[in-house]
């Protein structure tokens, strides 16, 4: 089976081919994937960048503006770039691969992150075979957060050979929008920052605009961050994980879904749960409709998970959402 399990990626930690500077990492552990963890070493930097063949130590030589210890809580400025070491290091075996995406706390919030690693030559790609550290790039594009070293952002998932030889099946997800009912959030421009470590405790009021539209439709703004809900009831079995792929370009000019993945367990219940998503517009205001599609759930085979899946056993924030904005508000 491509993705592996909790308990094989376990079997890693335990041959040390993860290993963090950390004590313990194994309650980092998801069903089927590993949350990654900041260091308190972290720089703001110039630009974005791919490695290729240079070391990522000569590169923040280049583009470093300010070093930044997350010891202690930190400002991160609303579109400003930064890049953090993680705890977590790799010494993956020769036929064990890694990709990374941003958890849905991170998506919900509108923070850009990317997982950089040496010689590399794209974002959140871990090579067969890779050793090394691991680094994250960071950019909040909604709101300026408050950080501290142990926060994770993105998770990777770890598979052998290639994914797509496992898929099983794909259906489409198109967004829902009820006129007379709040159908959307719109994230708002001016607003204090919002720190990462407390949960359930801003008024979503104070950062977010409702969006009631007048009818089944209503208008996405030009750089403008959103968050809707699809239409369809996902469920993901204890056998099975799945991907959100964005559609093409022709399907509407905008970006949706930051974050992606779907452990096992997700919705896995009588009536399934909607996925949230967050949208972007990007080149031209762009109208959309109750039902339109805005992307597609690919399903892969896993060993079944016999506990520990996605649910509330293991206080997982998302199990029950409908339009759901970040743990961090109330």
């Amino acid at each position: 089976m491509p993705y592996l399990n909790r308990e094989q990626i376990l079997s890693l930690i335990n041959k040390k081919y993860i290993y963090s500077s950390k004590s313990s990492i194994i309650d980092q552990l998801q069903p089927a994937s590993l949350d990654l963890t900041l260091s308190k070493k972290c720089y703001r930097i110039k630009a974005s960048f791919i490695p290729n063949n240079i070391k990522i130590s000569k590169v923040i030589k280049e583009l470093s503006l300010s070093k930044i210890d997350l010891s202690q809580n930190h400002l991160l400025e609303k579109n400003c770039i930064y890049l953090c070491e993680l705890n977590e290091n790799l010494r993956l075996p020769h036929d064990i691969m890694g990709k990374s995406n941003p958890k849905s706390t991170t998506g919900r919030l509108d923070i850009f992150t990317r997982i950089i690693t040496e010689n590399g030559k794209e974002y959140d790609f871990i090579n067969y075979n890779y050793k090394g550290k691991l680094y994250l790039e960071i950019i909040p594009q909604s709101f300026s957060i408050i950080i501290k070293e142990n926060i994770s952002l993105n998770q990777v998932r770890f598979f052998q050979g290639s994914n797509s030889d496992y898929k099983i099946k794909q259906f489409n997800i198109s967004v829902s929008i009820k006129k007379n009912k709040i159908s959307a959030y719109k994230a708002k421009k001016i607003t204090s920052s919002i720190n990462l470590n407390k949960i359930n405790y801003y008024k979503s009021d104070k950062y977010w605009e409702k969006i009631i539209p007048e009818e089944n439709y209503f208008i996405i703004e030009k750089d403008e961050f959103y968050i809707l809900r699809s239409k369809e009831l996902i469920i993901i079995k204890n056998n099975q994980a799945a991907e959100l792929e964005p559609f093409k370009d022709s399907f509407g000019n905008f970006r949706v879904h930051y974050a992606g993945f779907f452990d096992p367990g997700f919705g896995n219940n009588k009536t399934g749960t909607p996925a949230v998503l967050e949208l972007r517009a990007y080149d031209t205001p762009f109208i959309i409709r109750d039902g339109q599609l805005v992307g597609q759930l690919n399903y892969y085979d896993i060993d079944e998970i016999k506990k520990n899946t996605y649910g509330i056993k293991i206080k997982s924030n998302y199990y029950n959402q409908n339009l759901k904005l970040a743990k961090q508000f109330k």
